[in-house]
């Protein structure tokens, strides 16, 4: 071998050395986006699937909800499932590569900050689509915006460091997060739903209030199990890239 081949050889083997350092945060951007893309989607399907059993228990208690009110409610709950549940993705995404402690610290902090300006855009959607359509829907409850949207903080913060916590356990299957989701549900929408029966000017119906409840209780369920799934597909795909 001549010594410019020789050369040749050598500057080649050094840059195919480096092409995995690379090509490798090209292909994590393309999985994140994937993952974020898959999340939204399944918000989308869990406000769906929130609305529809409001819905159908609305009818169990003789109620039935017109197509304009319905359109309000479904957009102030798709619009709060996207962003919590994105803003939750996207911080375990980013915090992936640290410690399982300080992991858990990050997402809850980021469902702490992300859950009262969902809270309050998905309020705002409510309003503005009624003022669109030209009603107006009484929702049967008062409490402070404020107060309601740190309960809110509060509960996805503390969602998010749970969820961690389960995801690192050998146990952390799918059962385990709606568990977790089910748990916070429970805790904080007695907190949320008491908030807003103590400002109210009116005591609301039993139909109100299981709907209430459920949506409380279902959010958070679904969420978990949202991200669970992401996580799964997260996992898939990245086996899949290391096997090609």
């Amino acid at each position: 071998m001549n010594q410019p081949e020789f050369v040749s050889r050598t500057i080649y083997m050094a840059v195919t050395e480096k092409l995995p350092q690379i090509t490798a945060p090209k292909a994590n951007k393309s999985s994140l986006s994937r993952t974020l893309l898959q999340v939204a989607g399944m918000a989308i399907l869990l406000g769906l699937i929130v609305e529809t059993v409001i819905l159908i228990v609305a009818a169990s208690f003789g109620k039935v909800l017109a197509a304009k009110p319905f359109l309000a409610d479904l957009t102030q709950k798709v619009s709060w499932s996207v962003i919590v549940c994105l803003g939750l993705a996207l911080a375990r995404g980013a915090t992936r590569l640290f410690a399982a402690t300080v992991q858990a610290a990050l997402v809850g902090l980021a469902g702490l900050l992300m859950a009262p300006p969902a809270f309050a855009v998905a309020r705002s959607l409510y309003e503005g689509v009624q003022e669109a359509l030209f009603i107006k829907v009484f929702q049967g409850g008062g409490g402070s915006p404020v107060l309601l949207a740190l309960i809110k903080g509060i509960e996805y913060g503390c969602l998010g460091a749970l969820l961690v916590w389960v995801s690192k356990q050998c146990w952390g299957n799918a059962l385990t997060h709606a568990g977790a989701g089910l748990l916070i549900g429970i805790v904080f929408g007695a907190v949320f739903i008491g908030a807003m029966s103590w400002g109210a000017t009116a005591s609301m119906t039993l139909g109100t209030m299981i709907s209430r409840a459920l949506n409380e209780i279902l959010n958070p369920v679904g969420c978990a199990l949202t991200l669970y799934s992401a996580e799964i597909l997260r996992r898939t795909q990245t086996a899949r890239t290391d096997e090609n």
